[in-house]
């Protein structure tokens, strides 16, 4: 048989091509394992505490007259509304007002020899130290009628706010004192509360991350309870049982008759953050394993970019970020009971931890797997 070229070069091409340059193998992509991460945030407490408490009014008052003598009248009887300025009861005017008449004819006397004085004392007529006198019995005269018409004034007792008298003293044709009690006036169209706290709790009331939420109860209004608002808050403590003094207000509650001097009981709730109670969390149970070295979770940090370029065909950092590319940490917990919310952590975990919440049995530290870190419990 006769062997063309055209055959030669069929059986030798095989042949060439197989001289040629040996090609480097192609190395498949790293697999990374898919994970579910938690990103754990801190656990919120509630603390409820119960103060006894009394019942104050926004304002009040124990009035009284300023001069003495007889009550001639008392308009008003107790639990009555008054308003601010109105008269509330008087006294017996009769030795004012002879005093004031008296004050009135010697002033009129006094100033009389003033103004002569004054025409005489110019051409020489009398001394100027006769008129300097003429000139303080004038004075005088004036001081002394000014205050037996402000003693007439304090005969007559006027309310200084808006309210009702919650206590009533003294009665017709009693004889009275300066400064004795008459009437106790109190506002109570806004109600104060108060409330004594021991310093062991004040200590702790001032923080930022803390939120308190007042309510108050009464025994008569069962389940019920009203917000308050907090006024203020003494800074000086009591001598005798070193606590201090908290008042709030709360407004008028319709339908029911409180009213100064009830007992009642303050709630306070206080919801703490992570800077109160030590940064602790709640986390499924099942996300926490155990060996001989003690109680352990497994948490995915994101890769630094420097492992995660191997070579220039390798994706930046940003664009590993995308993928949500991180690697496995081993953290040693401790941990505290379990309830409804999870299992306590007290320590080995900080807020903002993406912790592996399945797989934790092919999980390994340092493993590389693929994750979203955005999700949330």
């Amino acid at each position: 048989m006769k062997i063309t070229p055209l055959l030669l070069s069929l059986i030798f091409s095989p042949l060439l091509l197989s001289c040629g340059t040996e090609t480097e193998p192609v190395v498949p992509p790293e697999i990374l394992r898919p994970v579910r991460t938690l990103e754990v945030e801190p656990t919120v407490t509630k603390a409820t505490r119960e103060f006894p408490a009394v019942v104050g009014a926004a304002r009040s008052a124990d009035l009284s007259f300023r001069v003495s003598g007889i009550v001639n009248e008392m308009r008003l009887k107790e639990g009555e509304k008054v308003k601010k300025g109105e008269v509330i009861a008087k006294l017996d005017q009769t030795d004012a007002r002879i005093e004031l008449k008296s004050s009135q004819a010697s002033y009129e006397t006094a100033r009389s020899n003033f103004q002569r004085g004054k025409k005489l004392v110019g051409p020489g007529h009398i001394s100027q130290s006769d008129f300097d006198k003429l000139n303080a019995q004038y004075a005088t005269a004036e001081a002394q009628l000014a205050a037996t018409r402000q003693s007439l004034n304090y005969t007559v007792l006027h309310a200084s706010f808006d309210g009702r008298i919650a206590r009533r003293f003294v009665e017709r044709h009693e004889e009275v004192t300066p400064q004795t009690q008459i009437v106790t006036l109190q506002d109570i169209s806004t109600l104060t509360i108060q409330i004594n706290v021991p310093e062991s709790i004040m200590l702790r009331t001032r923080k930022k991350t803390q939120v308190h939420s007042y309510f108050v109860k009464f025994d008569a209004i069962a389940k019920q309870r009203f917000p308050l608002k907090l006024k203020e808050a003494a800074t000086s403590a009591d001598e005798e049982n070193q606590t201090y003094e908290v008042t709030f207000t709360m407004p008028r509650v319709k339908g029911y008759t409180i009213l100064p001097g009830m007992s009642a009981v303050v709630i306070i709730e206080t919801e703490s953050s992570a800077e109160d109670n030590g940064a602790i969390f709640h986390v499924p149970a099942s996300s926490v394993l155990e060996d001989m070295q003690g109680r352990y979770v497994y948490v995915v940090e994101a890769l630094a970019e420097s492992d995660t370029r191997a070579d220039d065909d390798t994706p930046t950092a940003a664009e590993t970020g995308k993928r949500g590319v991180g690697v496995i940490q081993r953290r040693a917990v401790t941990t505290g009971e379990i309830d409804n919310r999870g299992l306590l952590i007290t320590s080995g975990l900080k807020q903002g931890d993406h912790l592996l919440t399945a797989g934790m049995s092919q999980a390994q530290p340092e493993m590389k797997v693929r994750w979203n870190p955005g999700t949330k419990p």
